[in-house]
């Protein structure tokens, strides 16, 4: 897979959760047979936002023609998907509904993919 796929994949799931997680976090949560307090609610549309930004910041990444600096990209993604999914574990563990296992495996699959363009070496 192309780095440029990578991201664009990256990129749309993030808007996507993250539009979803500001605009509907209720109805989202309640997917996972999960309910927050009001305020909780609130942290979890901050989460939204973050996500936002995450996607636009790997859409605008695509760009990146430079090899170092696309390995930079995919270090810091590989460690941040792989981190989400540590914490989708946890959450799973900790009582989450069986839907949970799709973010686990999302999670996986994107630091997997990360991983691999910081691990092998590109053919130029």
């Amino acid at each position: 897979m192309k780095f440029k796929t990578l991201l664009t994949i990256n990129s749309a799931l993030a808007f996507i959760s993250g539009i979803a997680c500001v605009l509907m976090p209720a109805q989202l949560l309640a997917s996972y047979d999960v309910s927050l307090a009001p305020m909780g609610l609130v942290i979890y549309q901050f989460w939204g936002t973050t996500l936002i930004g995450l996607g636009m910041l790997t859409w605008f990444a695509r760009s990146v023609r430079e090899l170092a600096l696309q390995r930079r990209f995919a270090l810091a993604l590989f460690v941040t998907n792989g981190l989400s999914c540590v914490m989708a574990v946890r959450g799973q563990f900790a009582g989450a509904n069986t839907f949970g296992w799709s973010i686990v495996a999302l999670y996986f699959l994107l630091a997997l993919g990360f991983g691999a363009f910081v691990l092998i070496k590109p053919r130029v």
